[in-house]
């Protein structure tokens, strides 16, 4: 039997009859918009069995990135970079409501990505992690398996992905295995698959593997982020070190900022104090937001960034819903931190404001659970599943380490 049996129609009437006017401050400029359905918890639920049931047909071979234009979600398979938020979406709904029929979702989906744990892939820390790495840690999965994929799964980030000459792990470009060889591309967005090869480090006692991963860290902010804090997307390295070559893939120019890259880096460098305790990596983080928030304030007032901060703002750049529920998980790790009221002021504002009909999609005829959310500049907005999964993620610490309750129409 589904979690919730509400029909497509009954759920919308819900929806429309619980909207009311309200107002938003963010930093003293007040935001028009409407109240979210009576429960945001309800409506992420109802489509996230709709994900499992419908959209995926239960099969644990496939995944999705992005919905189409129309909200359809668009199939993929493991291989894909996304194919970890799948289980991590799940396991994650498993900790909020302690429903058992989400972890074995969680469960299902995890054993669909296995395998990523032995191939080559910039981004296995994000198939990995996500999946098996929130099932050993929160999923009540503590298993010798688990941990074997996890540490697997960093091994080989390592072997296929590591080069000591660099000191940093290769993204790009596609198909080349060996690190040694060229082009030796490192994007913003490696960072975040870090993650996997700091907790085996930390957890599995490989100590080179943490100092490869602070190496990356650092190579990363010598080359890939600007004296102002903004981030570059892609760096391209010479086989000795040298930084040969700068570009951008999914932002405008090479010179531009990408959100949801700047969004990574906020994200990353919080999680990487959290693994080392290393000051640095705090400042990091802490100087990529203050570059994030002021670049959003000067685009729009609902902290909801197009997808380049600097390219014109027409039909090229579409909003990016996902870099402020990256954002948002990060602050509410950064308030954990510091103590700091803004941190947790600040990500209020934004689930606030990604709880609003205009980024909320409330019809289950849109598939995703956030709208206008986009892969890259040039690209026109859609549904991602890493949007929902951080909006998701950013509920649950909200949960677990803030002080205070969000309003009562998100259900928590």
């Amino acid at each position: 039997m589904p979690l919730f049996s509400i029909k497509h129609a009954n759920l919308k009437n819900a929806v429309v009859a619980g909207l009311a006017v309200s107002m938003l401050s963010v930093n003293a400029q007040a935001v028009a918009s409407q109240a979210p359905p009576q429960s945001v918890m309800a409506l992420i639920e109802s489509k996230s069995e709709l994900l499992a049931s419908e959209a995926l047909n239960s099969n644990k071979h496939w995944f999705t990135a992005y919905t189409n234009e129309a909200g359809k979600w668009q199939h993929e398979y493991s291989k894909n970079w996304c194919s970890g938020f799948i289980p991590g979406i799940f396991w994650y709904l498993n900790a909020l409501s302690n429903n058992g029929q989400w972890q074995q979702y969680a469960e299902h989906w995890t054993e669909g990505v296995r395998s990523r744990a032995y191939a080559t892939d910039n981004d296995t820390g994000f198939q990995i992690f996500n999946s098996f790495g929130l099932g050993y840690t929160m999923g009540k999965k503590p298993s010798d398996d688990y941990k074997q994929v996890l540490i697997d799964g960093a091994s080989t980030l390592v072997k296929q992905r590591y080069n000591k000459d660099i000191g940093a792990f290769r993204s790009w470009r596609q198909g080349i295995s060996n690190p040694t060889r060229l082009p030796f591309e490192v994007n913003i967005d490696q960072l975040m698959n870090m993650e996997l090869v700091l907790w085996v480090g930390k957890h599995a006692n490989k100590p080179e593997f943490t100092k490869m991963a602070i190496s990356h860290a650092d190579k990363t902010w010598e080359h890939g982020v600007r004296e102002n804090g903004s981030t570059y997307h892609v760096v391209s390295y010479s086989p000795s070190g040298e930084v040969v070559k700068k570009r951008t893939h999914q932002g405008w120019k090479t010179e531009s900022t990408w959100s949801r890259g700047q969004a990574w880096s906020v994200y990353a460098y919080a999680m990487y104090y959290r693994y080392t305790g290393l000051e640095r990596m705090l400042e990091r983080s802490i100087k990529s937001y203050e570059y994030f928030i002021e670049s959003t304030k000067q685009q729009t007032q609902d902290l909801v960034p197009y997808s380049d901060f600097d390219a014109p703002i027409d039909d090229d750049n579409p909003r990016d819903s996902s870099a402020t529920a990256i954002v948002a998980s990060a602050l509410i790790e950064l308030y954990k931190i510091t103590q700091q009221e803004k941190y947790l002021n600040d990500a209020q504002q934004m689930l606030a404001s990604l709880s609003t009909p205009k980024y909320l999609a409330m019809d289950n005829n849109y598939q995703s659970i956030l709208l206008k959310g986009s892969e890259k500049w040039g690209e026109p907005e859609v549904g991602t599943i890493f949007g929902d999964y951080f909006f998701i993620e950013a509920l649950y610490r909200w949960q677990q380490w803030a002080p205070r309750k969000l309003p009562k129409h998100f259900g928590l």
